[in-house]
């Protein structure tokens, strides 16, 4: 790979960074602004999703200018957006409940941006053997931004009041995505002309000067690609991460954990997740996607399914942080290092910055429906206990093992697009 190549990918993906902290520090945050505005379970998992929301708008959004705007110039914008909505909510002046939502809902259209953006700019600028490693360098520095706003939480948490803890927490956001919108210009134009000069053409490769031909989405010859790209998103939230990560200290203290030894904990267990994201990169362009997806799903059903049933005992917490451990593993190999190659890799060039959009929107809504509902659904249980959430989302793993088993393409080592130039009416 040339030097340019390495920094353009390093710079692109500084967006899973930004993406990455604004999850952890919403998860840390959580608590803090659940008693700040007193909220009953209904407004708290609509202030946990707001930003969510906010994604599920800005994904389809990003998808439909993607291709006229230009990956860099999105990504530039994203950033910007992101970092005056972060800096806005550390500022003591905006405490009302709305304006927050607002501010949240603003993160996470920049956040949908990104999404989009980002991963298209890295697959098409990677080597086609390459790509899955690549790529997969978002889910990396999404786990760099998780831990480094757990760390930072952890450290908040003893030092500022619990009235600012959450305004830190969201505001500290504004650097990492200020520094993105201030580097993004440095990045080439079009990814395309990397690919080439990785391949040894200085001038890059025909397709980067070549206009690509643009088509419509939703047409029969894209069904089974957009099926996909709907199956893979669904299933991503179905594993319950993003559950198990914005309402980790909720489930911690359901398990007998204090909230002292539960943001320790979020450390220890974001960094175990990240350490197994980046060994996950060596395997996903060496065993290919569909393996790592169904061990990936069989390591989460027996996870899941342990957490359910050790919740109502409250075990020993050691327990949990090698549960945690071993789930946070099965993910970092599977759907945390395929889901973005699988969604860059199924749409050929003619709609694939549309069918990104499309399936980083399914993600989304996926996604924001699950937090919102996760607290009332427990709140609702006879023992607010979400053991039950866990036996059902165990059980969705096995129909996920099935499903891909038996239907999904291989796309380890192909051509951008091949799945849907083979899959027929």
């Amino acid at each position: 790979m040339t030097k340019r190549l390495i920094f353009a990918a390093a710079l692109c993906s500084l967006g899973g960074l930004v993406f990455g902290y604004d999850l952890g520090a919403l998860s840390s945050a959580s608590q803090t602004l659940r008693d700040f505005f007193a909220l009953s379970p209904g407004m708290f998992g609509m202030t946990i999703s707001a930003s969510l929301w906010g994604t599920v708008c800005g994904a389809p959004l990003a998808g439909a200018v993607v291709d006229r705007l230009g990956r860099r110039r999105l990504i530039s914008f994203c950033a910007l957006v992101y970092a005056l909505a972060a800096a806005g909510l550390a500022v003591p002046a905006i405490s009302g409940w709305h304006a927050v939502l607002v501010l949240r809902f603003l993160s996470g259209t920049a956040i949908g941006g990104f999404t989009v953006a980002c991963p298209l700019y890295l697959a098409e600028m990677a080597p086609k053997e390459l790509r899955g490693r690549l790529v997969s360098l978002f889910q990396v520095q999404v786990g760099i931004g998780v831990v480094a706003a757990f760390g930072l939480g952890a450290v908040l948490i003893r030092t500022v009041p619990a009235s600012l803890y959450w305004r830190w927490c969201f505001g500290l956001g504004a650097i990492p995505a200020g520094l993105l919108c201030l580097l993004a210009p440095g990045l080439p134009r079009d990814p395309r002309q990397l690919a080439g000069e990785a391949n040894g053409d200085a001038n890059g490769i025909e397709a980067a000067v070549t206009p690509v031909h643009r088509e419509r989405l939703f047409q029969r010859k894209y069904l089974r690609p957009l099926l996909w790209a709907t199956s893979i998103a669904v299933f991503n939230q179905l594993s319950g991460v993003n559950i198990l990560l914005l309402y980790m200290l909720d489930v911690l203290s359901s398990a007998g954990l204090g909230q002292m030894l539960g943001h320790t904990y979020t450390v220890w267990i974001s960094s175990l997740s990240l350490a197994f994201t980046v060994v996950g990169l060596s395997f996903v362009d060496r065993l290919g996607r569909k393996p790592l997806l169904i061990l990936g799903s069989a390591g989460m059903f027996v996870c899941l399914a342990l957490l359910a049933a050790a919740i109502p005992h409250r075990i020993e917490p050691l327990f949990y942080l090698c549960l945690f451990a071993a789930y946070n593993l099965c993910f970092a190999f599977s759907q945390g290092t395929v889901v973005w190659v699988y969604l860059s890799e199924l749409f050929p060039p003619a709609v694939r910055g549309a069918g990104q959009g499309y399936g980083t929107t399914v993600h989304w809504m996926a996604n924001a429906g699950l937090i919102w509902l996760f607290p009332v659904v427990n709140h609702a249980s006879k023992h607010a206990s979400p053991a039950r959430s866990f036996y059902a989302l165990a059980l969705l793993m096995v129909v996920q093992i099935g499903v891909v088993w038996l239907w999904y393409p291989e796309t380890k080592g192909t051509v951008l697009g091949a799945a849907a130039s083979n899959a027929g009416p």
